[in-house]
């Protein structure tokens, strides 16, 4: 077991000799995932296991857990997200082979290029967060849900008045 995890790796050939890196990496290291964050606090502890199945069938199967802040989009304040992930990558070279791949596995298309561990992570904390960010408990949010008061309405000058008096002239 490799106690840290490298910046890039080569899939296919850690997968060949079968290999399990487990480490942690800081939320804002990774990149692509700060943008969907309110901030960028925090570390991920992650585990990667790269191997083949009894079907000869190459993997990475991890998990990810850790915590981050989002906005919660009923009061519009911080909250944490505590992240309990697990995946199941099956390694294929070209799209054709996404068709032979176990239903056991998500497909991760592999290039020639070492891939980018902190994208791996980065894609798999995405498909994790909610689609719409809400507390747990709407209790949380309940006192400043109260609290708002909307801005009183100005009268405002109709933007159509102008067009009413030209048609008052014709």
């Amino acid at each position: 077991m490799i106690e840290h995890l490298p910046d890039r790796l080569d899939l296919i050939a850690t997968a060949e000799a079968g290999r399990v890196l487990r480490g942690s990496i800081a939320v804002a290291g990774v990149e692509r995932l700060l943008p969907a964050l309110t901030s960028g606090q925090g570390e991920l502890r992650v585990e990667l296991s790269l191997g083949k199945d009894a079907g000869g069938t190459r993997f990475l199967a991890g998990t990810i857990e850790g915590e981050v802040i989002l906005r919660c989009q009923r009061c519009m304040q911080d909250m944490q997200l505590p992240l309990d992930i697990e995946f199941r990558l099956g390694l294929i070279r070209d799209e054709s082979a996404v068709d032979k791949l176990p239903d056991s596995y998500e497909p991760l298309l592999v290039t020639a290029e070492p891939a980018v561990v902190a994208d791996i992570i980065a894609d798999e904390v995405l498909l994790a967060l909610p689609i719409v960010s809400l507390h747990k408990d709407s209790d949380e949010c309940q006192a400043i849900v109260e609290a708002y008061r909307p801005p009183q309405d100005e009268q405002r000058e109709n933007p159509f008045a102008v067009l009413a008096e030209l048609k008052q002239k014709q």
